[in-house]
């Protein structure tokens, strides 16, 4: 049986630690807060690779697999925690405010279909069709019917039951300082209590803390930015599907009647505070999507940081300096959305040494 050690409770540290306990694994997880807590909890939820991507490529196609993977991994996630994940595919619409939006939202529909993906242009009365209250404004509305999202709120607590089901060992309340290595490869970690665990495999799951860790045989290039979000309260408009702007602002209505709102990218490190302006700036866009939500008081504030890489692009698969040392980080803003699939790649990486996903894109010896 292949010993492993996840270093990070989050999305992508769970994901990998229920698909290797899948191939029949020991596995433990290490987190100095509980798992699913962090940049887990605080994200929206967003299952929408069509809207984040910047083109076609492989993020992408990686991005368009796992929203399709959240089939299954909702299934096993909800029949270990007994907990039902809201897990919503009711679509995206993108306002055009301009006309160059409205060109760039033409062609972003066409290179999508060219990728057999559903995407089309709609006059603001056929948008209104599919979404009261929108903001009259727009030139048209880029659609997407495939989007959708989970309520990342649930999936903080279903995560930790759902690892408590299984054989896993989850050891909270530390963390992992340093990877322990000899003869060219990983033999465990170190905890800042002074334990040692012992390791066939060793996976840095650990979001934007990742470069902290003490002996990694290169330099991981992940930043934290710091991304914030309000919660309107049931009643404040009626939103019942993704509402977006090209600028990065979006609402994402939850099935009990609210509404979150995002999001900023700060660079601030790991500031993990909230602040006046932002909720400002949040709110102000919020309301120019659906203008019934400008006089409405938010009943949340919150923020936390996601892991950043130096291209943007997550960072997957085998370290290729130090046999048994594998990265599951960097994944900005689509941690959710990559989650379920990049914790399929590394287990079957680490089982079967193959998978049929193309993960080479996202090595880091793209960094070496």
């Amino acid at each position: 049986m292949i010993e492993v050690v996840i270093i990070g409770g989050g999305i992508l540290g769970c994901a990998t630690a229920l698909a290797l306990q899948e191939r029949g694994a020991a596995v433990n997880v290490v987190d100095a807060e509980r798992p699913g807590a962090a940049a887990t909890g605080a994200s929206a939820g967003m299952l929408a690779p069509q809207y984040e991507s910047p083109g076609p490529g492989p993020l992408y196609r990686l991005g368009v697999r796992g929203r399709e993977s959240y089939d299954d991994f909702v299934a096993t996630l909800e029949g270990l925690s007994r907990q039902r994940l809201h897990h919503r595919r009711d679509g995206m619409l993108v306002a055009n405010r301009t006309d160059e939006e409205h060109e760039e939202a033409l062609a972003t529909a066409g290179w999508q279909r060219a990728e057999a993906q559903r995407a089309e242009v709609l006059t603001p009365g056929e948008a209104a069709e599919l979404q009261a209250g929108l903001s009259p404004d727009p030139v048209s509305w880029l659609w997407l019917p495939d989007e959708g999202q989970i309520d990342t709120q649930v999936l903080l607590t279903a995560l930790p039951t759902a690892l408590a089901a299984t054989s896993a060992r989850v050891i909270t309340g530390t963390r992992v300082v340093r990877i322990l290595a000899g003869a060219g490869a990983a033999t465990g970690v170190e905890l800042d209590d002074g334990r040692t665990l012992a390791a066939d495999r060793v996976v840095l799951a650990a979001g934007a803390w990742s470069p902290g860790i003490e002996g990694l045989p290169g330099a991981v290039p992940v930043r934290p930015v710091r991304g914030q979000m309000l919660r309107f309260p049931a009643g404040s408009a009626p939103v019942t599907r993704l509402v977006a702007s090209h600028q990065g602002r979006y609402l994402v209505p939850r099935d009990d009647g609210t509404v979150l709102a995002g999001s900023t990218m700060e660079e601030v490190g790991f500031d993990r505070s909230v602040t006046d302006d932002a909720a400002t700036t949040i709110h102000r866009a919020a309301a120019g999507l659906v203008p019934g939500l400008r006089d409405a008081r938010p009943a949340e504030h919150w923020a936390d940081v996601r892991p950043i890489s130096a291209d943007s692009l997550p960072i997957l698969g085998p370290d290729p300096d130090l046999d048994g040392l594998f990265y599951a980080t960097g994944t900005g803003r689509n941690g959710i959305l990559l989650g379920p699939i990049a914790g399929r790649i590394v287990a079957k990486l680490i089982v079967a040494g193959e998978t049929d996903v193309d993960w080479e894109p996202f090595g880091i010896r793209r960094f070496r």
